[in-house]
Order: C-alpha cells, then sequence, then structure tokens
C-alpha cells in the first residue's frame, strides 16, 4: 500500500469511528453520540473563555485537564490525520508577491502566487512530455489564467460558465506578457465536459465540490495533470458523494487485488455532511470574524423560533433572504424575513423572548458541536487524498500537502498529479 493510500485508510478509520458525531446536531437535548460516550457534563460545564479558546484552536488547541480521555484521543487523532506537508514556501500569508490586478484583492493574489510556483513544475514537465493544453477550470475573473500564461510564458485556456465573470476575464489587461497567452471560453463544464486530453493540464483553483471530482475523473481517463485546491465540497447536484476509490477500474489499469477496501461508513457521505469541511478553527474568517459569524447563527436561531410560533416550518428561516442578512439585528432580520411570508410584525415582547431562547440555545449548541467540528479538517482531508489515490491509481505521480497559510484561505488543501 502506497504512502498516499495509507494516510486515506487511516482518515477513512477516524471518520468511520466518528460517523454518528459527524451526524449530531442537537437542540433541543444533547446528541446522542455525545451522550454515548459521557462527554455532555464536561461540553456544558466549559466557561466561556474555555470555549472560545477550544473553537480557535481546534485540534490544536490545549484542552482542559479534566477533559475525557477520549475526548482528548479524538483531538489528537483529528491532528494526525490532518497534519499535512507544506507545498509553498514558508510565509506565504497575505503579502503576495506580484502586482495587483483591478478587482484583484491581497488575499487572492498571495493564492494566485502560490499556486503558480506549485504548478511551474508540472508546466515544465508537460514541455518536456509534449505539449498538451493548460486549461483553468472554474477561471472567475482570470487571475489565475492571467498569471499563469505571463510567469511560465504558456498559452492557457480559462473556462468559466458565468458570462458576466468571462467578459471581465476578457477586459482584464496582462501585466506583462502578451494577451493572447491566456485566453477564455464560456463553458459549464460539469454539464458540457471538459476538453483535455492526454498531456494536458487542468488547473482548479478553489474548484467546487462536483467540479473538483470532475476534474479529477477526467484526467486519470485520459491520461492528463492535474492541479487542484478544492473548496465547498457539498456543491454538487447529487444528494450524496461516492468516493472516487469505489469507481470502477479502467480496463488498463485495474486495482491490484489485494487492495484493502475503505469503510462501508465513508463510502458515500451526503452532502449536508460534506459542508462540514467548510468549517475552520479560526478567529477570523475569510468574510466575518468569528465573533460575527457566531452572532449570524444565534440570529437564525432566534428567527427560526419566531417563524416556528407563527406556523412556518423548521429550516427555512433564510427562505428568500442572503445568509449575510442574519448579521445584522434581529428586528431587521425579522421584519424582512416575516415580510417576505406575508405575516405580521413582530412585537417587542416576541423579539425579547426570541433572544432569550436564542442565548440559551446558542451557548449549548456551540458547546455540544466541539466534537463534531474536531472532524472537519479530516473531512476536507479525506477527500483530497481520495482524489490522489484515485490519480495514483491511474498511474500519475501524486502530492498532496497545503499550499498557502490559512491567513490566505483556510481552504488550502492541494492534489498535485503529474500524468
Amino acid at each position: 500500500m502506497s504512502p498516499l493510500r495509507r494516510r486515506l485508510h487511516a482518515v477513512a478509520a477516524l471518520l468511520a469511528e466518528s460517523r454518528d458525531l459527524l451526524e449530531a446536531r442537537g437542540r433541543d437535548v444533547a446528541p446522542p453520540s455525545i451522550e454515548g460516550r459521557g462527554w455532555t457534563g464536561f461540553l456544558e460545564g466549559l466557561d466561556d473563555v474555555e470555549l472560545d479558546a477550544l473553537e480557535i484552536g481546534g485540534s490544536a488547541a490545549r484542552w482542559p485537564e479534566r477533559t475525557p480521555p477520549s475526548l482528548v484521543a479524538l483531538a489528537a487523532a483529528a491532528r494526525e490525520v490532518e497534519t499535512l506537508d507544506v507545498l509553498a514556501s514558508p510565509g506565504a500569508r497575505v503579502e503576495a508577491d506580484s502586482p495587483l490586478r483591478r478587482g484583484e484583492t491581497p488575499r487572492k493574489r498571495a493564492q494566485v502566487d502560490a499556486f503558480v510556483r506549485a504548478v511551474a513544475p508540472l508546466v515544465e514537465a508537460r514541455a518536456r512530455g509534449g505539449a498538451g493544453d493548460v486549461v483553468d477550470v472554474g477561471a472567475g475573473h482570470g487571475h489565475l489564467t492571467r498569471a499563469l500564461s505571463e510567469r511560465l510564458g504558456v498559452p492557457v485556456l480559462g473556462l468559466e460558465r458565468d458570462a458576466a465573470r468571462v467578459a471581465r476575464a476578457r477586459a482584464l489587461p496582462s501585466l506583462s506578457a502578451p494577451s493572447s497567452f491566456a485566453s477564455f471560453a464560456l463553458s459549464d463544464v460539469v454539464r458540457d465536459g471538459l476538453p483535455i486530453g492526454r498531456g494536458a493540464l487542468a488547473l482548479g483553483l478553489h474548484a467546487c465540490g462536483e467540479l473538483g471530482d470532475l476534474v479529477v475523473e477526467v484526467a486519470a481517463a485520459r491520461g492528463a495533470s492535474v492541479a487542484l485546491v478544492g473548496c465547498c465540497l457539498q456543491k454538487r447536484r447529487a444528494s450524496t458523494r461516492r468516493t472516487l476509490e469505489g469507481a470502477p477500474d479502467l480496463p488498463s489499469c485495474p486495482s491490484p487485488p489485494s487492495l484493502p477496501s475503505l469503510p462501508s461508513a465513508v463510502r458515500e457521505l451526503p452532502k449536508g455532511l460534506l459542508g462540514l469541511s467548510n468549517l475552520s478553527a479560526r478567529d477570523q474568517g475569510v468574510e466575518a470574524t468569528r465573533e460575527e459569524n457566531l452572532a449570524g447563527r444565534r440570529r437564525r436561531l432566534e428567527l427560526g423560533w419566531l417563524l416556528e410560533q407563527r406556523g412556518c416550518p423548521a429550516g427555512e428561516e433564510l427562505l428568500g433572504l442572503n445568509r449575510r442578512a442574519a448579521r445584522g439585528d434581529l428586528a431587521t432580520l425579522t421584519g424582512r424575513a416575516f415580510a417576505a411570508r406575508g405575516l405580521p410584525p413582530a412585537t417587542r415582547a416576541e423579539l425579547d423572548a426570541a433572544e432569550a431562547f436564542g442565548a440559551a440555545r446558542h451557548a449549548r449548541m456551540r458547546r455540544w458541536a466541539l466534537p463534531r467540528a474536531l472532524l472537519a479538517r479530516p473531512l476536507e482531508v479525506f477527500v483530497a487524498l481520495d482524489r490522489a489515490c484515485h490519480l495514483e491509481r491511474h498511474g500519475h505521480t501524486v502530492t498532496v500537502g497545503t499550499l498557502f497559510h490559512a491567513d490566505v484561505s483556510a481552504r488550502n488543501v492541494m492534489v498535485l498529479a503529474q500524468a
């Protein structure tokens, strides 16, 4: 068994053993998975300072001495399987190495800089072996596409399904190389297919869920190289994600008969569970601080309770609203949600009752969520390793590691595969 496959099976074993924790999302009472392990009293007894430290630190946090040994063991196991080699140069934080383009943030530029450095050896190998196409899948505004073509001196095609983004990508000027080195096309590759062949190089910086899987499957089947950083694993048309390791073999690359199977508990994961992989143990998120995100979750709880009191179904509190709406005050949020449903405005007494309810329930839910949150990063690593092993099984030389610091983006796990 290769080192990559051993790592895949290690993280798969942890997730399979903890599948009930992945499912655990208590509302009125602690989830059975927490209660059954004897963790409820400890979690509910955490003070706010301890809770903050554990939410921010995650598996690397210093857990209180009174922590149940089995919970300490879970944190240690999570820390072990989620620790990856660093692919980018040390200190690749928010500072960018090159000038910003119009509309490009320092964080995006730092991501692009690290990606270009990491992918350069694949471009050189491609040139030695007979050039194939270089395709940036989900190119967005084209920042990565242009940077690759300019700094590596190769033509790069950016594929994007949003027409407005394609138009903007075409309009952005190049910084140093002829604009003809980078081209852009309107294409929904999930619907229409990925136009790459043997010797090509398929790229994806924050390619979401189904798109990332598609890039890997097509590259494996056609002998193309891959450089991929995934994101938003839950974004897919199907309700579940099946592991690529369970896919049928190509006739030219059958699996060894002795290759062990992954545990059944992780071979097909609902996209609701995959969404957990977006969680990161940090104080500063990409769009908002941890405090702002926590306040938004509490507001959603409060709004959901108010709507349930009016006979509306649970779980649809933000129907018709942007999720960022929950970052405002409860009165404004409730006014918008009630108006969208044709409901009379909430009274001050109702709002006060909702805030009291939200404060109590949110405090408990945050504590119950700590064990589940420990599995967020392992879940992301599991999908990356599944993709990597699929490529390795089809003859690719594959490396998996972190591409840039979490300050640049928490979604930083890269799969590099040379065909």
